[in-house]
């Protein structure tokens, strides 16, 4: 069989399409990208469009559908790829035009690589945009998506697709009012030491691995066995100060030799002490690939140029966080640290943010954990129908009331509400009230 260049065999394929409608399932099989001539493409989309609407592939319907859409094609060249038409060797044709599309992609996507190298790029990202788009045109995906028909086709596909997109918090205020962990999103969970940001951290981090999501979780605050220590409470109920005293009986040893192995072997939680700068995060996001990435907290990250002042440090970590959730593709959520002059005073907006407000500025969605005192505090238990002494008498064996407060949803509204952390578990639990 004669082999024929790239623009015949393009007509061949479609032209075998027009001539033979039961071959319409092979338009699956390709892809708008795949055509290297323009005229081919406005074919191919609109007998997509056909196909996809049960309509036929003939020479009338197309030119109509051309017309509507205001594609000046010629008749003459719609006939023209109907006498091309070789529709026993159109599984052949496919596979060639799919492999020097493949090639003609791997040549552009090394080029841009190399060039992005000599600019200067971060090489931690310019490798993973690179394994990726190699990886979507092996999968025979469209890189070229920044067009507004491409951008109205995924969000139909979104709104039409029943199955979950984003990541749930597993914290009913936060997934009500934020609706979830989203790609491309930087969230900021804020509060002064000893507070709970990291125990919230874990508590979402747990729920996101029960959803079969992997999880980054990079600490500077505590090494990796103090954080899998907490996870291993949070899941046991057994108390830190008791592993450290290790005062354990039998059954809390079988608790905890059944936790290491429930999260051994799904292998979704990876906690790294010892990456300090971006890059870093980076390379470690590129060799691992995870679902959603923890930095506890900004303000002990390392800055890898002198920005001459503390302000503009922090701004830059913060604005570099908020850049890998973009060139990821990937939630991030950053822990921070707030002003001691707020005091006792329930953090709003992006003043209480420490060193910088950049990082409210940049995120997404910011959460803030505050333990009301004074005023609040009366409204609080107010609130939820209980008594001041109950709630001081409570906090004395490690239960505090704390406010759970979005202060920012770019995509929704702010509100606070009351809720319980359980200081020996860990964990958060909302009072109804």
């Amino acid at each position: 069989m004669e082999v024929l260049d790239s623009t015949n065999i393009e007509k061949s394929i479609l032209g075998s399409l027009i001539v033979d409608n039961s071959l319409g399932y092979k338009l699956d099989e390709l892809s708008e990208s795949m055509f290297s001539i323009d005229i081919n493409k406005h074919i191919f989309i609109i007998m997509k469009e056909l196909y996809s609407n049960k309509m036929t592939l003939d020479l009338e319907t197309i030119k109509i559908k051309l017309d509507e859409k205001s594609i000046n094609i010629q008749v003459t060249y719609l006939t023209e790829l109907a006498s091309m038409a070789l529709s026993y060797a159109i599984d052949t044709h496919i596979e060639i035009l799919k492999e020097r599309y493949i090639r003609k992609s791997v040549v552009k996507n090394c080029t841009n690589l190399i060039q992005a190298i000599i600019q200067g790029k971060d090489i931690n990202t310019s490798l993973y945009k690179f394994e990726n788009k190699i990886q979507d045109t092996l999968d025979n995906k469209d890189n070229e998506d920044d067009s507004i028909s491409s951008i109205c086709e995924r969000i139909l596909d979104f709104l039409e697709n029943s199955e979950e997109v984003g990541m749930k918090f597993g914290v009913e205020l936060l997934d009500d009012t934020i609706g979830g962990l989203f790609k491309g999103e930087l969230t900021t969970i804020a509060a002064r030491s000893g507070v709970g940001k990291t125990a919230l951290a874990l508590q979402i981090m747990l729920n996101v691995i029960s959803q079969g999501k992997k999880v980054l979780f990079i600490s500077r605050e505590m090494s990796n066995e103090q954080i899998f220590m907490r996870n291993i409470t949070k899941k046991t109920g057994i108390s830190i100060k008791k592993m450290k005293d290790k005062g354990l009986d039998e059954d809390d040893w079988q608790k905890i030799i059944k936790t290491m192995g429930e999260f051994g072997k799904e292998n979704l939680i990876y906690i790294n002490d010892r990456i300090s700068t971006i890059s870093n995060i980076k390379k470690r996001i590129r060799q691992i690939k995870p679902d959603l990435v923890i930095v506890d907290y900004v303000q002990l990250l390392n800055v890898e140029a002198n920005q001459q002042n503390r302000e503009r440090e922090v701004a830059t970590l913060s604005r570099e966080l908020k850049n890998i959730t973009l060139d990821f593709n990937i939630p991030l959520i950053q822990l921070s640290q707030l002003n001691d002059e707020m005091k006792d005073l329930r953090p709003w907006r992006e003043r209480p943010m420490r060193d910088s407000k950049a990082i409210f500025h940049d995120s997404n969605n910011v959460i803030y954990i505050h333990e009301p005192v004074g005023s609040d505090l009366e409204e609080a238990t107010q609130n939820i129908k209980s008594d001041k002494r109950k709630v001081l008498a409570a906090k004395k064996v490690g239960t505090k009331l704390v406010d759970l407060i979005v202060a920012k949803c770019r995509d929704g509204e702010v509100k606070f509400k009351h809720y319980c952390y359980h200081g020996p578990r860990l964990h958060f639990q909302e009072i109804k009230y």
